[in-house]
């Protein structure tokens, strides 16, 4: 230490130093928002991240404060407690439903449907959605059932999902 440095210099965390630990941050960020814009009307894909607090306001380069943003949005003015939300609500839907479930949301939230079919074997990534009351798989026709000829599932957005997916998209909390 000397008398102009208070504290020992910043050293390495790993192979790479510094620079590599903020690239694996980097890349947490991008991937926690699947290497897409965390802004549910858009969702173009990205290689971009932004600081949630400005990093010339807090020298924060933790994972927390990094959020992934297209080029595009990163140059509209979007109020920082929209930015957390946006953080917070994929952190929900990260650690609630899976990547088919999130991409059947973003689908009703574009096309405005109520309504889809999913092969046999892909109801079970949608079972979060369901039982959380979002999703409502819709009973198979008798005649159906008899053949044993269940090979895909008609499912309907509840009102509780509308809401939910609408929350999401207004960038409202979905807690």
């Amino acid at each position: 230490m000397t008398a102009s440095a208070p504290w020992p210099a910043r050293r390495g965390f790993s192979r790479g130093g510094i620079a590599a630990v903020l690239r694996a941050r980097k890349r947490m960020a991008l991937v926690e928002a699947g290497h897409r814009c965390v802004i549910p009307t858009c969702r173009h894909p990205t290689t971009e991240i932004a600081h949630i607090v400005p990093e010339s306001q807090s020298h924060d380069d933790s994972f927390e404060n990094l959020i992934a943003l297209c080029p595009k949005c990163q140059k509209k003015e979007i109020d920082a407690q929209s930015i957390r939300m946006y953080k917070r609500n994929l952190e929900i839907l990260n650690s609630r439903y899976s990547d088919f479930e999130r991409r059947v949301f973003d689908q009703i939230a574009e096309t405005d449907r109520r309504s889809f079919i999913v092969e046999a074997g892909l109801e079970i990534p949608l079972l979060h959605a369901v039982n959380d009351g979002l999703l409502k798989r819709v009973e198979l026709a008798p005649i159906a059932i008899q053949r044993a000829e269940a090979t895909q599932y008609t499912y309907e957005v509840t009102d509780e999902g509308l809401d939910f997916i609408n929350r999401y998209i207004r960038g409202e909390d979905i807690s």
